[in-house]
């Protein structure tokens, strides 16, 4: 079984921490994202993991086996690296087949393992081209199948994508997700791009500050936030936010923020109860605000920037000195200046403690 334990994991340089208590269970053939800014501690982390840092406290498991003391070549994992890692005198044949030399495995089985991984990975006509003969793309093939030709019990990938181009990414990104599919092994997945994090785990840890903020699938992360920092981190472009105080009364909850006046959900009852008179953020995603007047809340400002997209437009706007973004569809006509009404959906606002940043609802 190849289940991770992170269990209450503390790691200090000097007197900074730089993962706090991280407490993570990653079960058996998932696909597990750690994702957040630079310098949130997911690479540290991964890297406890593979035991190429030492925790300062805490116990790590991989299945049942505790590996604090093991070193990284008996723990059965293989790691991705951002920057490839391949010995560049060697052909993509030994790259692939050189950890299974230094294990001992018998010729036949090298052979056997690697013609798979290569055809797996479509690199059956590359086997005797050197690295500095390879696109980007094909090194990172190369890494991969480097991996998974040691059919390890866990796959470690520390931003393996982060040195492609856009297209490049995004195709790599598919063929990661179809790999995964297939061999089915448990993977722990570090990366700062949140639209990575979205597409590709089955579930996404969010870190910051070497603080887990929350440990959910993309959609859960999507539509209810622990805090504000998980609800500006998830999403592209980011939640609009806006602050303001509690208003109305618990039957009829409104959150003021002086441009506007929000009205909130019959659900927001319980927590207008205790937040009337006190500060809160209104939150609101780009893609639950609409152009046009109806039902909700309407709020008229001024376009600054259109940007095209394509399949959409982005609208960034201001009213009264609070700026946000709307997504809307190519049919709406707009142009830099024009004031224009926006309609919120009150069913899709946000709510959060303005000193404690978590989420209210």
């Amino acid at each position: 079984m190849a289940t991770v334990n992170m269990d209450h994991i503390i790691k200090k340089f000097g007197e900074v921490f730089a993962v706090n208590d991280l407490n993570i269970k990653v079960r058996d053939e998932e696909f597990l994202v750690l994702v957040g800014p630079s310098g949130c501690g997911k690479t540290t982390a991964l890297r406890m993991v593979a035991g190429l840092e030492e925790q300062t406290s805490g116990d790590i498991f991989i299945g049942d086996r505790l590996v604090n003391d093991v070193p990284p070549k008996d723990r059965d994992i293989a790691m991705v690296f951002q920057n490839y890692a391949l010995y560049p005198h060697m052909s993509v044949y030994d790259n692939l087949s050189f950890g299974l030399r230094l294990r001992g495995v018998a010729k036949d089985e090298i052979k056997r393992r690697v013609e798979a991984v290569a055809q797996m990975l479509g690199l059956e006509k590359l086997l005797q081209r050197k690295p500095k003969e390879l696109s980007g793309g094909q090194r990172q093939r190369v890494a991969l199948g480097r991996a998974i030709v040691r059919e390890p019990k866990v796959f470690l990938m520390d931003e393996p994508l982060s040195n492609l181009d856009a297209k490049l990414r995004v195709q790599t990104r598919a063929d990661l997700l179809k790999l995964h599919q297939r061999v089915k092994t448990t993977t722990i997945y570090v990366t700062h791009d949140q639209v990575e994090a979205m597409t590709m785990g089955d579930r996404i840890a969010v870190m910051r500050d070497g603080l887990l903020q929350q440990l959910d699938t993309p959609q859960v992360l999507h539509d209810r936030p622990a805090n504000l920092f998980v609800a500006g981190f998830i999403g592209s472009p980011a939640m609009n936010f806006f602050t303001g105080t509690m208003a109305g009364t618990p039957d009829n909850p409104i959150v003021d923020t002086g441009p506007f006046k929000a009205q909130l959900p019959p659900e927001a009852k319980g927590v207008a109860r205790d937040y009337i008179g006190k500060q809160v953020v209104y939150g609101m995603r780009p893609e639950d605000i609409e152009v046009g007047q109806g039902d909700g809340q309407v709020v008229n400002a001024k376009v600054e920037v259109v940007e095209y997209l394509g399949s959409e437009l982005q609208l960034h706007c201001s009213t009264d000195g609070k700026a946000f973004v709307a997504r809307v569809g190519t049919e709406i006509q707009t142009h830099p200046g024009e004031t224009v009404p926006f309609r919120f959906d009150s069913r899709r606002a946000h709510v959060f403690d303005a000193t404690s940043e978590r989420a209210l609802r």
